[in-house]
């Protein structure tokens, strides 16, 4: 797992805020799934480890980046958080000293029947 890749992510998180920009769909899938609505508690949840058990998944070079001469790679991960699995994928641009949270999900592999039965039992809210 690249750990100094999202231990510097984490770190810019806390001590950078400015310099991290999560994607307007991955703001609004915080907000959603994870109660989480506004930048500010988004980066807060990660910097105080709200990525339980976080999972290295894959590291790819983003298909859709407009600008072919910046190459930036897409490290995604896996977590849980209470009883949902996550997914978050974030990108660094080099050339702006910037970090972007390009997703912030639910996993595909997300089995969401404890969720559910939660959710029932008015544990947590839907």
């Amino acid at each position: 797992m690249p750990y100094n890749f999202f231990k510097d992510f984490k770190k810019a998180c806390k001590k950078e805020p400015e310099k991290v920009f999560p994607h307007k769909k991955a703001l609004k899938d915080a907000d959603k799934l994870f109660n989480l609505r506004t930048k500010s508690e988004l980066l807060s949840f990660i910097t105080s480890n709200g990525l339980e058990e976080l999972e290295f998944e894959t590291k790819k070079e983003w298909e859709k980046n407009p600008k072919k001469s910046n190459p930036m790679l897409v490290y995604s991960y896996e977590f849980r958080s209470m009883c949902k699995l996550g997914y978050i994928a974030i990108m660094r641009n080099e050339e702006y000293g910037n970090w972007i949270i390009k997703s912030f999900h639910l996993s595909n592999r997300s089995n969401n029947m404890m969720n559910i039965a939660f959710q029932k039992a008015k544990f947590i809210k839907k």
